[in-house]
C-alpha cells in the first residue's frame, strides 16, 4: 500500500537531514529550510524529538525537483512532464476497502484535540499556529465528486480552525453551493499521505475530474480508500492523519495574516470556520509539513504540475515550444518559454497564449532554444542583446490575476509579455568553444579539484 512511509523508506539517506534531539517546532523546520537554500541545499527534514509532542515531524520533502519527479515515476526533473502527462492522460480511479492504518486510533466527541498535534508557527507575523500541509478533500454537493485543495487552516482551539479558501477555486465554489442549500460543507483534512496525493492536489484540473484518479495514475495503481467516521467522504487508508469536520455555511471570523507564497504575510482572506468532528491517525503517526512562504519546496509543488499541463497546452498550439520554467524569483508570477522561431510573431503568440492558459502571470518572457531558461543569467543576456523595448514587449492591462499578489489592484494586474529572441534579420553569432578544448578544462580542473 502507497504511503509517506514507503516513500521516505526509499529515499537515500544522503537526502535527509535527521534532528535526533528535541527541538523546538515553532519556526525552526521554516527557518532550517531557508538557510539550506541560501547554500543550494534541499535535503527533507527530520524531526525525531519535536518539543512538547509525541510525534516526528518531516518536512522539506518537494523542495527539490529531482525528487519530485521520482514521486511521479520519472528518474529525473526532465522526464516529471512525460510522468505528469501520461498520469493525466491515463488516471486510475481510487477503490474502497474496509480499514487502513489511518483508522487504527479514532477521537471523536470530547476526545478530539488537535492541539496535540505538532502544528507550528512557521513566520513572525502568522497569527497562530497553522497546518499548511493539510490537503483538504470534500465533495461536489451537485456530482459527488470528489475535490481535494490546499487551503491555510489557523489553529483556533482544541476543535476549531480558521480557515482561508482560493475564493476563485473549487472547494470555495462548493461551500457557496452548500450554503445555498441551507447545509455546512463536509471535508476531510489529511496530513501525511504518499506524495503522489500531494502533488496531485496541487494541480489545476477540470471541477469534474477527481484528482485521485491522477495520483493512481502517477503510481500505476489504485489508491485505496477508507470511509470518514463522522462525514461522508473517503480518504487515503494509509494516511497519517485525517481531521474530518465541516466548514460552516454562512458564518465567518478574523483569520491571518499568514506567509503566502509570495513572500508577504496577508491578512487576506475568505474567513471561514472549519468545526472538527473526529481526528484519526496511525497509533505512531508521522506528521509532514510543507515549509510555506516563498520557499522552493512550496512553490515547486504548487507550480510542477502546473508547469506540465500548461507546456502540454501550449505544445498544442505552437509546437515550436521547446520548454517552459515558473522561476522561483518571480513566486508564481513569472514565466520563460524557449522556442525554436520560424517566423516573426511567433514568440509573441506563444506568450498571448501562456498569458490566457495561467491567470497568475504578469510577466512571460520568450526566449530562443539556446537560452536555458532554468539560469536566469542566460535569460538577461538575452534580454541585453536581443531585445528591444520599443518594438520587443507589448502590456495588456487590467487583467483578471491572482488576489494575493500585493500590487494588483480590485483583482486585476497587467500582463507583461517580452519577446527576447533573435530577429530574423540578425547578423551577429553567439561565441563558442570547440566541445573537445571544453572537455579538456573539465578533466584538467578535475585533477586540480578532485572533492568537486
Amino acid at each position: 500500500m502507497a504511503s509517506l512511509r514507503t516513500f521516505l523508506d526509499s529515499l537515500p539517506e544522503e537526502e535527509i537531514l535527521r534532528f535526533k534531539n528535541p527541538m523546538e517546532m515553532d519556526y525552526t523546520p521554516t527557518a532550517l529550510a531557508l538557510e539550506l537554500e541560501k547554500e543550494q541545499k534541499f535535503p527533507m527534514l527530520w524531526f525525531e524529538k519535536p518539543n512538547g509532542f509525541d510525534m516526528p515531524v518531516v518536512a522539506n520533502i518537494f523542495a527539490h525537483r529531482d525528487r519530485i519527479a521520482r514521486i511521479a515515476g520519472a528518474p529525473d526533473a526532465a522526464g516529471f512532464n512525460q510522468a505528469w502527462l501520461r498520469a493525466e492522460n491515463n488516471p486510475i480511479a481510487p477503490r474502497i476497502v474496509d480499514s487502513g492504518p489511518v483508522q487504527e486510533v479514532v477521537f471523536t466527541g470530547d476526545e478530539v484535540d488537535v492541539e496535540t498535534l505538532p502544528i507550528s508557527r512557521h513566520f513572525q507575523a502568522d497569527a497562530g499556529r497553522y497546518i499548511g500541509s493539510g490537503i483538504l478533500m470534500c465533495k461536489d454537493p451537485d456530482t459527488g465528486v470528489r475535490n481535494l485543495s490546499f487551503q491555510r487552516l489557523q489553529m483556533k482551539g482544541r476543535d476549531r480552525f480558521g480557515a482561508s479558501l482560493h475564493s476563485r477555486g473549487h472547494i470555495w465554489d462548493h461551500l457557496i453551493r452548500s450554503q445555498n442549500k441551507g447545509k455546512n460543507l463536509e471535508v476531510a483534512v489529511v496530513i501525511g499521505a504518499h506524495p503522489a496525493i500531494y502533488l496531485a492536489a496541487a494541480a489545476k484540473v477540470a471541477m469534474e475530474v477527481d484528482e485521485l484518479d491522477i495520483a493512481g495514475g502517477l503510481l500505476g495503481k489504485p489508491i485505496d480508500l477508507v470511509k470518514c467516521r463522522t462525514i461522508d467522504m473517503e480518504v487515503p487508508a494509509s494516511a497519517e492523519i485525517v481531521i474530518e469536520g465541516e466548514l460552516l455555511a454562512n458564518a465567518t471570523e478574523d483569520e491571518g495574516p499568514y506567509g503566502e507564497y509570495t513572500g508577504y504575510s496577508t491578512y487576506r482572506s475568505t474567513r471561514n470556520i472549519f468545526m472538527v468532528k473526529a481526528v484519526t491517525r496511525r497509533r505512531e503517526p508521522i506528521y509532514l509539513d510543507i515549509i510555506p512562504g516563498n520557499s522552493s519546496e512550496h512553490l515547486l509543488l504548487g507550480r510542477c504540475a502546473k508547469e506540465a499541463h500548461v507546456f502540454e497546452r501550449l505544445r498544442e498550439v505552437v509546437p515550436d515550444v521547446k520548454a517552459l520554467n515558473y522561476p522561483k524569483s518571480g513566486t508564481h508570477f513569472h514565466a520563460y518559454i524557449s522556442l525554436k522561431k520560424r517566423v516573426e510573431g511567433q514568440a509573441r503568440h506563444a506568450l498571448m497564449l501562456l498569458f490566457g492558459l495561467d491567470s497568475y502571470l504578469k510577466l512571460a518572457i520568450a526566449v530562443d532554444e539556446d537560452i536555458d531558461i532554468y539560469n536566469e543569467e542566460d535569460i538577461l543576456f538575452a534580454l541585453a542583446t536581443r531585445f528591444q523595448a520599443d518594438t520587443d514587449m507589448f502590456v495588456v492591462p487590467k487583467v483578471f490575476c491572482n488576489r494575493l499578489d500585493p500590487s494588483s489592484v480590485e483583482g486585476m494586474s497587467a500582463k507583461l509579455g517580452i519577446d527576447a529572441t533573435i530577429p530574423q534579420d540578425f547578423d551577429a553569432e553567439r561565441i563558442a568553444l570547440p566541445p573537445e578544448a571544453l572537455e579538456r578544462a573539465r578533466l584538467a580542473l578535475a585533477e586540480l579539484f578532485p572533492e568537486k
